[in-house]
């Protein structure tokens, strides 16, 4: 659909649907290499749960270096918490969350 299309059409009001392949879907987080994971209350709201991207973060892994693997009786919360802790003096705490958030959902 061409520019003058679309301002003619708005000028006329007439509701305007783009196709959902035009779509392009905002990056909540606002940062490039974060992702949205979630959500968490902040200063009493909800707002996005912004991790660093976990496919960048796999890429990062050291050679060698263990990331512990979720067990079968594990929760998402469970193994992300034992997962950071084993691993965030080596990562930091956000690329810890991120690497293990990746490892769960890889599972």
């Amino acid at each position: 659909m061409k520019l003058e299309d679309i301002i003619k059409l708005k000028l006329n009001n007439y509701e305007i649907k783009l196709p959902k392949e035009e779509m392009i879907e905002p990056n909540p987080c606002g940062e490039p290499g974060y992702v949205a994971y979630g959500t968490k209350i902040l200063d009493g709201r909800e707002v996005p749960n912004c991790i660093p991207d976990p496919e960048q973060m796999k890429k990062i892994v050291k050679e060698g270096f263990p990331i512990p693997s979720p067990s079968s009786e594990e929760d998402e919360q469970a193994y992300v918490s034992r997962c950071i802790s084993s691993i965030i003096d080596e990562y930091g705490q956000e690329q810890s969350a991120a690497i293990c958030y990746a490892t769960w959902r890889d599972k």
